[in-house]
């Protein structure tokens, strides 16, 4: 959060500075960005949603206690929100900041600020929750699992599509806003951006921010009053037809179709296991590939996680970058926030279906410590397992992005190699800490993302992101300076396997612990 603050606050000023573009960008840059919180916001909610409304452990013990359903769906409601709200505190936060201390607000602006933020969290959370029972009702005949990926898919491809026509600006949409020719284009700017973004909810809010941060023009008397009125309708909708919903879609749900596939036994009355994978260790190993293809909960995670990076990717591959293309300054840049996105999210991945690889096998651990089956070898196809997995979803996105910024193909390779190196050295560090500090007494992945261990752990990757993507910088600065970018990948070499060594030698000592205990 103080990275974005500083972000926001170095880029709304640098268009505070700016004459008669300024105004317009700063206008343009709101409502983006309240836009993809919106979008963060409806993702989240649906996706984790789907499991907490009608999946849940406790669904059916609610159901058949004397506990009212407007309760349930109420307690529903703001555990969703409380779970994938983030957005709105980790995004609008250091935004709101930004905003005041860029423009020399006083205390007033924050509360009024807040305000704002408040109402829009509001109309975001109405809204995600009809969006919740109506993917619902919906899917209600499918498996869990299919019905809360395909909601997940519709969203996503139905927001990047209007995602790249509204949020990411074209070569035409720069040509409005700076408006050649003309001495003062800022009233017909501010129209055009008004025009692009007026059909979304989020437009009355980024309106009313820019007015209020600016003393500029912005909205009208109609978006001053939907932004008191779409909060509230929202709410109406949600305490209506969404209640409505639900309760016509719990008990299909709830009692429905469980995640077993459900396939006839084979010869001998039962269906051997593993499937694909052979002996004790390949059981294990595909027994932890099958929980996580099985559990709507975790692949709607493991879904969004991607649209993120997809979405953050799709900025770099879409966004007209004109002549900058061709200052190595730019691009060099350009690269490392590429290669820190992928390595933030490698992080992310890592941090919570990695780190908690080793903790889940739960109190029944000393089953395996007790048996004549390797450990250290179950932990070491982990590993592979893990890395592999890690590479193939992140590499080719992350790649594109930086295919899109470099031509040269010595660059290219640099970028490649090191978000490889990236995925394998996060995986390695993710299982490695988790298998140094298991807690067999904690079956729920989200608080062990949160123990020490998982708090060292995010601490190092951080740290070694940053340190990669300024690696990625360095190489694209030599490379345009006549030099070779390979020399600087190799400096990356020594730490990323000192790293990943000393992480594998700490879990083999732990391991050999727990074995002997």
């Amino acid at each position: 959060m103080v990275a974005e603050y500083t972000v926001f606050r170095r880029a709304l000023e640098a268009l505070a500075a700016l004459q008669h573009a300024g105004p317009p960008l700063t206008l343009y840059v709101l409502e983006s960005f309240l836009l993809l919180v919106l979008i963060i916001l409806l993702v989240s909610f649906v996706a984790a949603g789907l499991w907490i409304f009608y999946r849940a452990d406790d669904t059916r013990l609610l159901m058949a206690a004397p506990f009212p359903l407007g309760g349930l769906y109420l307690l529903r409601s703001i555990q969703t929100f409380t779970q994938t709200g983030w957005a709105l505190a980790v995004l609008g936060g250091p935004a709101l900041a930004a905003l005041g201390a860029a423009y020399g607000k006083p205390a007033a602006f924050y509360a009024r600020g807040a305000v704002i933020l408040v109402l829009f969290g509001a109309l975001a959370g109405g809204a995600a929750v009809v969006l919740t029972t109506a993917a619902g009702a919906a899917f209600r005949h499918a498996r869990t699992r299919v019905g809360i990926a395909a909601a997940v898919c519709i969203l996503l491809g139905g927001f990047a599509i209007l995602v790249g026509r509204n949020v990411i600006p074209s070569t035409s949409d720069f040509y409005a806003i700076f408006e050649p020719g003309v001495l003062d284009g800022n009233p017909s700017s501010i129209k055009f951006i008004e025009a692009k973004f007026g059909l979304w909810p989020s437009h009355p809010f980024a309106a009313e921010l820019y007015a209020v941060a600016t003393g500029g023009r912005a909205g009208s008397a109609v978006s001053r009053t939907l932004l008191w009125l779409t909060p509230l309708a929202s709410l109406a909708l949600a305490a209506t037809l969404g209640r409505r919903l639900y309760a016509r879609t719990l008990p299909a749900l709830a009692e429905g179709l469980g995640f077993a596939a459900g396939a006839p036994p084979g010869p001998g009355g039962r269906r051997p296991f593993p499937r694909r994978l052979h002996g004790a260790v390949g059981a294990i190993i595909e027994r932890d590939l099958l929980a996580i293809a099985r559990s709507p909960s975790e692949l709607g995670r493991a879904a969004f996680l991607g649209f993120l990076l997809v979405l953050y990717t799709a900025f770099i591959v879409v966004a007209p970058l004109g002549a900058a293309a061709a200052t190595p300054e730019t691009i060099a840049r350009l690269l490392l926030f590429d290669v820190v996105a992928a390595g933030y999210f490698l992080t992310a991945f890592g941090l919570r279906f990695v780190f908690p690889a080793m903790s889940l096998e739960g109190r029944a651990a000393w089953l395996f410590f007790s048996s004549p089956i390797p450990i250290f070898r179950v932990f070491l196809a982990k590993l592979l397992v893990y890395g592999a997995l890690l590479t193939l979803v992140v590499v080719p996105i992350a790649v594109l992005g930086a295919l899109r910024l470099v031509r040269d193909p010595a660059v290219a390779a640099v970028a490649a190699a090191l978000v490889v190196t990236l995925a394998l050295t996060t995986t390695t560090l993710a299982l490695g800490l988790g298998a140094a500090w298991p807690n067999f007494r904690e079956p729920n992945p989200e608080f062990l993302t949160t123990s020490g261990g998982g708090l060292a752990l995010t601490l190092v990757c951080l740290a070694y992101v940053a340190l990669m993507g300024w690696v990625a910088r360095r190489a694209a600065l030599a490379a345009a300076a006549g030099g070779s970018a390979f020399g600087w990948a190799l400096g990356a070499v020594p730490l990323s396997a000192g790293l990943g060594a000393a992480a594998v030698a700490l879990a083999y000592w732990r391991i050999r612990a727990l074995e002997a205990a």
